[in-house]
């Protein structure tokens, strides 16, 4: 964009042209002109800007980030999706952010019943196939069953259901669970988180762990099947809170395993910090 600077000239021996520098931008003359006669006191110049050096990745805008639900809506059927993907959720089976919405870990939450509420995400199939990932929401409930969120196929190994089971937080890609020893059914808000890890392909024993207040949790039990590989389907859009009784906070999905140092930053409210100063590896593609 063309600059405007103010041009004058001195006159006799070692006659020279002054330009007023404009504050912030710099002027460009062409050497070795001659300019004679200059009576204007005006004059377009190219001018150029320091251009600002990039901003730092953190967890807020980390590219793995593919979707990430705030529920902090107080009216409507929207979820509105924070990560600049568009993967909106949609309220069902009587929920609405009008009549569900509660104070949450952080802003608002969303409350489901654990019958009928349900969200969907249409076109959005997760994380799929043996790519790495990880899951990580604040929840509060007193109930003993219920998801989280889940996508996938309906066959052994296809399917990718992060939930509660017996009380506790866990994973089960329909053949073989894994859950965690520490109840999370008491009514209380905490942030838990699943993370599977690269494997070729990963099971539930060797990749996957998880993770309860931003601490690693000590598994309780895994099921049979437990190296049944993980080979997340792509039938099934993503849904949260089937038959989940409680509300739910900060839903997030990153296509790559976060470490622990991120885990405990998002634990700790602490997603913008620039991912070098959590984690010597930093964002994956």
């Amino acid at each position: 964009m063309a600059r405007i600077a103010r041009v004058s000239r001195t006159h006799g021996p070692g006659a020279r042209l002054n330009v007023a520098r404009m504050s912030g931008h710099r002027v460009m003359l062409w050497a070795g002109v001659a300019i004679v006669g200059l009576t204007c006191s005006r004059l377009a110049l190219t001018g150029a800007q320091t251009p600002r050096p990039p901003q730092p990745v953190t967890l807020d805008t980390d590219p793995a980030l593919v979707a990430w639900w705030r529920f902090d809506e107080t009216s409507g059927k929207t979820a509105a999706d924070a990560s600049g993907h568009k993967h909106h959720g949609t309220l069902d089976g009587g929920l609405s952010f009008d009549a569900h919405s509660a104070p949450g870990r952080l802003g608002r939450a969303i409350c489901l019943d654990g019958a009928s509420h349900i969200i969907t995400v249409p076109g959005f199939k997760g994380v799929t196939g043996t790519q790495p990932r990880t899951v990580a929401a604040w929840i509060k409930t007193s109930n003993r069953a219920g998801e989280i969120v889940s996508w996938g196929a309906n066959e052994h190994g296809q399917m990718f259901i992060v939930g509660h089971i017996r009380g506790r937080v866990g994973v089960t890609p329909k053949g073989g669970y894994l859950y965690m020893k520490t109840p999370t059914d008491d009514d209380a808000w905490h942030h838990v988180a699943v993370v599977v890890h690269e494997g070729s392909p990963p099971n539930l024993h060797d990749h996957v762990k998880l993770f309860k207040d931003g601490e690693l949790a000590e598994i309780d039990d895994i099921g049979l099947l437990d190296l049944w590989p993980i080979e997340t389907g792509s039938d099934q859009d993503v849904s949260i809170g089937r038959r989940f009784n409680g509300c739910l906070d900060e839903l997030r999905i990153y296509q790559r395993a976060l470490s622990e140092e991120e885990i405990k930053a998002l634990f700790n409210l602490q997603t913008d910090r620039p991912l070098t100063n959590l984690s010597s590896k930093g964002p994956q593609p």
